[in-house]
């Protein structure tokens, strides 16, 4: 398993390719498409993966869908934000707006499913938004905007909740390994133990 980053000057989102036997996942496709396919090298991209619904997280969704014919995967509530602008907020924050389609795979709270040989765990961890989810796959976190390094997602935007987010982090993140690398939507990676003894927001 291989993971590369790939960030969106404009909106400082990253957008991560996770690569197993020349297949390949694509977590929040913020960057554009042509990057992203430019990125994988070759390998197939079989799926994509959102953490959340907000436009800087889907704004190549649709064109990536079209181009690869990968299956999109997500929660239960990503499913439906998606398609929402009122709630993806793509027409403030792109000037139009996106009505993504309908998830082919929605994974439940703690579902483990195999793609591309590796094991993905969804933990729903709503509080930046009522969507958000993370995907845990070996001692990888794909932790959206849920959590940063020494930070959180902020929670003043529509389905947002600042109780749910420290309870996301305190009762799902935080009792996962101390070693758990977290590949956040912004900013660098950092890890849970790291996280639980300098995050000024939420302390382990």
């Amino acid at each position: 398993m291989e993971i590369k980053i790939l960030n969106n000057y404009y909106t400082d989102e990253n957008t991560y390719i996770v690569y197993n036997n020349k297949e390949a996942i694509v977590i929040d496709p913020g960057i554009s498409d042509e990057k992203i396919i430019e990125a994988a090298n070759g390998s197939e991209i079989k799926y994509i993966f959102i953490t959340h619904c907000h436009y800087d997280h889907i704004e190549f969704l649709e064109e990536l869908r079209e181009k690869t014919g990968a299956a999109l995967v997500s929660g239960d509530k990503g499913a439906v934000n998606t398609a929402d602008p009122n709630i993806n907020l793509s027409l403030q924050g792109l000037g139009h707006e996106i009505f993504a389609k309908k998830s082919e795979i929605i994974m439940a709270d703690n579902e483990v499913g195999n793609f591309c040989g590796i094991d993905f765990k969804c933990i729903y961890t709503p509080g930046h938004t009522n969507c958000s989810v993370c995907y845990l796959a070996e001692n990888n976190l794909f932790a959206g905007d849920t959590l940063f390094l020494r930070s959180v997602g902020r929670t003043d935007l529509p389905t947002g909740n600042a109780n749910e987010i420290v309870d996301s982090i305190k009762n799902r993140l935080y009792i996962l390994d101390d070693d758990t690398k977290v590949y956040s939507g912004h900013g660098n990676p950092t890890t849970i133990g790291y996280e639980k003894k300098y995050n000024f927001f939420v302390k382990g």
